[in-house]
């Protein structure tokens, strides 16, 4: 058998890629350009899977984001963590984040590259818990208590937990509502999104439908 006539793995996952990019409208062929880069089974699939969606979702635009020069660079290192991060994901729901994440860099452009590129490298690393902490959040009109945060099946400082960390990120703003000396005041505090959280929710996790 001819070796020339065997694909490797990192020559499927560029088809693949490839075959995804150019599905998007308008500027397909251009992204394509610009990047080749899902590895056999689940993660080929994932990829695969991916690309169609962030292709129907942009073929509801009415315009998409031109990709200017200067833009290229920062389009190509925010793709390639995009399908990293879609090749690793296992979880169906932030597979859907990424791809809104990517639709927004699509149709309103990069903007701030750090900003963005901080929104990914934190989408990639919540978990799952997270994120419903945070949407969940976003749907209020003031600080909500911990106290009444709750979630089926889930522990009350894994919330605890969960929150601690969407503040360490930035995307949370907690008030003591009282306080308590040789208790656990994590309890007593009221949690709302901060501005920077508002943002990172508007672009990552609400669906771009």
């Amino acid at each position: 058998m001819d070796m020339k006539e065997k694909l490797t793995g990192n020559e499927k996952r560029d088809l693949a890629i490839e075959a995804g990019l150019q599905l998007i409208p308008y500027i397909g062929g251009s992204l394509a350009t610009l990047y080749f880069g899902a590895k056999e089974g689940r993660r080929f699939k994932r990829i695969e899977t991916f690309y169609k969606e962030v292709a129907t979702e942009l073929e509801k635009a009415i315009a998409l984001s031109s990709i200017s020069p200067d833009d290229e660079a920062s389009l190509i290192a925010i793709i390639e963590q995009v399908n990293e991060r879609v090749e690793m994901e296992q979880i169906e729901e932030k597979r859907r984040y990424l791809k809104n994440f990517l639709v927004n860099i699509l149709l309103h452009s990069i903007g701030n590259f750090d900003e963005k590129s901080f929104f990914l490298q934190s989408l990639g690393s919540m978990t799952y818990l997270e994120c419903e902490v945070l949407s969940g959040l976003a749907g209020q009109t003031a600080a909500v208590p911990v106290r009444g945060i709750r979630k089926e099946g889930v522990g009350q400082y894994a919330i605890v937990g969960a929150i601690g960390r969407l503040r360490n990120l930035g995307f949370i703003e907690a008030t003591t509502t009282s306080f308590q000396f040789g208790g656990d005041n994590a309890l007593n505090e009221s949690v709302e999104l901060s501005e920077f959280g508002k943002k990172f929710h508007n672009f990552c996790i609400r669906n771009t439908e």
